[in-house]
């Protein structure tokens, strides 16, 4: 009988050891509890704004963005946009007024139209970065019109304009790289449309100075530059593109 009751205490004590030991089994194997920490990201809502005007003896057609929540951005596209219209009614106005007075009877027979068309290319627009370049054409009197570029790149964490410099980190070399790279581009686009870069200046107007350079358009993987007429080449061979890969 004492046997017994020593094998059941025996018993007992090695099953409180083996549950205590499984415990901390468990325990020690216990996975920590990650509480995932999740970044919300807005949409980008770009909204393409319109004004039109065709008051005489105007024509004015322009197609600008406008970005929800964004107003610092809006604000300078708006009033890039207003210097735009107010620049083309001043220079067109006074071109007319001029032909008034050198010839009213043709003026009277043919009346003049001057022309502003004004749209826009969208590179990266994210969270972090606006860039758009505003693709504008006027004609406010003369032999033709003139089409030119405006880019706006925008950095919305820092509220400012972001410089080609920024961009780059090796700030000492990054004119020459650029130029380089657009000479040769340039050279090829010349060559392939005219037959010969003969009569461009693609040496003066692509070289590392940061006025050749100004309008750029920003992706995730390129910028593209933006060469005016009269920039690279003569007006009737028109503007030109290079798209560099970062």
């Amino acid at each position: 009988m004492q046997k017994k009751q020593i094998f059941i205490l025996s018993l007992a004590f090695l099953i409180i050891i083996s549950a205590g030991l499984y415990c901390m089994f468990l325990k020690s194997n216990k996975k920590p509890i990650i509480e995932e920490q999740k970044t919300e990201i807005k949409d980008i809502d770009i909204e393409d704004k319109k004004i039109l005007d065709d008051t005489n003896p105007f024509k004015i057609d322009i197609t600008y963005p406008e970005i929800a929540e964004h107003d610092d951005f809006n604000n300078l596209v708006k009033n890039i946009i207003d210097a735009k219209v107010s620049e083309f009614k001043a220079n067109s106005l006074e071109n007319d007024n001029s032909v008034k007075e050198i010839d009213p009877e043709s003026y009277s027979n043919f009346p003049r139209e001057y022309d502003l068309l004004i749209t826009y290319d969208k590179g990266q627009i994210d969270n972090d970065v606006a860039s758009v370049v505003l693709d504008i054409y006027s004609f406010t009197g003369g032999a033709h019109g003139l089409q030119s570029h405006f880019a706006l790149n925008y950095d919305f964490k820092n509220k400012k304009e972001i410089k080609l410099a920024d961009i780059f980190s090796e700030k000492e070399n990054y004119l020459q790289t650029i130029s380089n790279y657009c000479i040769l581009e340039l050279t090829k686009q010349i060559t392939q449309n005219a037959g010969s870069t003969e009569g461009s200046w693609i040496q003066d107007g692509a070289g590392p100075i940061a006025e050749n350079f100004k309008t750029f358009l920003i992706d995730k993987n390129s910028i593209t530059f933006y060469f005016e007429q009269y920039q690279v080449a003569p007006y009737a061979w028109g503007n030109f593109k290079i798209v560099m890969p970062r």
